[in-house]
């Protein structure tokens, strides 16, 4: 609890103390009685002890007080691995043997053409 709390919590339980004995004194009358300075001295000192008791009592009945956690984030994932490994590649094939030939169509023409093996 704050400082300004308990003051106020303080305050309001001497109030209601002050008010519960002003509420509860007897009327006043006018007789002939022999009165003393000491009384009101008295009665201020026993109304600011209440006041100190209910303030304490009060204060003390603080409910707990919920704290929320403070939470860590995981540490990054590490990187991939990376793993060489060997390629074996089939040759490739041999380039085609071609060459050129003269060839006659159907119509006796002669034209080149290129064969391949």
């Amino acid at each position: 609890m704050t400082f300004m709390k308990k003051t106020v919590s303080a305050g309001l339980a001497a109030l209601s103390v002050a008010g519960a004995l002003a509420a509860t004194a007897p009327a006043a009358e006018a007789r002939d009685r022999h009165h003393h300075g000491d009384d009101v001295l008295i009665g201020a000192a026993a109304g600011l002890a209440g006041g100190l008791i209910g303030g304490a009592i009060v204060s003390g009945s603080q409910r707990p007080v919920y704290v929320e956690p403070e939470y860590d984030y995981a540490p990054p994932p590490p990187p991939p691995r990376v793993v060489y490994r060997p390629a074996y590649y089939e040759p490739a094939p041999p380039p085609p043997r071609c060459h050129f030939e003269w060839v006659e169509n159907e119509y006796g023409e002669a034209y080149r053409a290129r064969v391949c093996y």
